[in-house]
């Protein structure tokens, strides 16, 4: 899987898809789960999907999702789960979303607060309430066992609906050509969110494909951690940052130089004039 993600990124487009096709023998096992929410439940730990994930363990390790998320008067249960109000996915970003996506039964756009307010997205950027910013991600399920931030639910690094819609990009950018087998692949993830197949007619040019295949990616893999990589992968980063930052009202320095991290100083030191710090940094 991280060879897979690795030719991806270094564009080895050949050997991405020998990889992918590799994880896709039966030998392995692995296989979507048939309906996207039970994909982050502690019921469903250890499913057909998940290729890795850390071993979560209430009193040893665990994550903290929930207290970053929720509102402060988001009805959660058990009510004395730890609220901080933080991280949102932004209202343009959840208006993408085509209606009857199932992947939305994880996304609270509206709710009713503890204290009877109603919250939506109308009625927040009026007053500045709760979720101004965008809409509640609750990708995984409320531990009902948690004594207060802390959820044992393993958190899923990869999986195998990646597998899929990389094999189907890594195809088409190997030939710059949509194929069927390409179409089939991604339709494999995007029916199981309830959304009707794409067929040959739907693509009017490759470009049309991997835009479709890139905003499928964003929508299934909300807040795992692939955007950014798909985004610098297809050339298209800096722009979306831009684009970001002016919906969001903000200014950005984001150039092409910020696709890759800065190097730490003690790297540089210990280099000796061999390892130089990465342009813009």
């Amino acid at each position: 899987m991280v060879l897979l993600k690795f030719y991806m990124q270094t564009k080895q487009w050949t050997k991405a898809e020998a990889a992918g096709r590799e994880l896709m023998k039966p030998e392995y096992g692995y296989a979507l789960v048939p309906r996207y929410s039970d994909i982050f439940t502690l019921e469903n730990e250890k499913n057909a999907e998940t290729i890795f994930a850390p071993n979560n363990l209430k009193g040893y390790q665990e994550h903290e999702w929930h207290p970053h998320v929720l509102p402060n008067d988001y009805p959660a249960d058990p009510p004395h789960v730890v609220k901080w109000n933080g991280y949102k996915l932004s209202w343009w970003f959840v208006h993408t979303y085509e209606e009857g996506d199932q992947r939305l039964e994880t996304i609270v756009s509206e709710y009713t607060g503890t204290g009877g307010l109603v919250h939506n997205e109308e009625l927040d950027l009026a007053s500045g309430e709760q979720i101004r910013y965008g809409a509640v991600p609750v990708k995984y399920e409320i531990d009902r066992t948690t004594t207060g931030q802390y959820s044992q639910i393993d958190y899923i690094i990869y999986r195998y609906a990646d597998v899929l819609t990389l094999l189907s990009e890594a195809i088409v950018r190997k030939d710059n050509a949509v194929t069927q087998e390409a179409i089939d692949l991604l339709n494999r993830v995007r029916t199981r969110a309830g959304l009707p197949a794409y067929t040959t007619a739907s693509f009017d040019s490759t470009r049309d494909f991997l835009d479709k295949l890139l905003m499928e990616r964003a929508h299934e893999f909300y807040w795992e951690g692939c955007r950014r990589q798909d985004l610098i992968r297809d050339g298209s980063w800096v722009e979306a940052m831009q684009y970001k930052s002016r919906v969001m009202g903000q200014t950005t320095l984001v150039n092409e130089n910020y696709v890759r991290f800065p190097l730490p100083q003690s790297v540089i030191d210990e280099g000796k004039g061999v390892i130089l710090q990465n342009p813009g940094y």
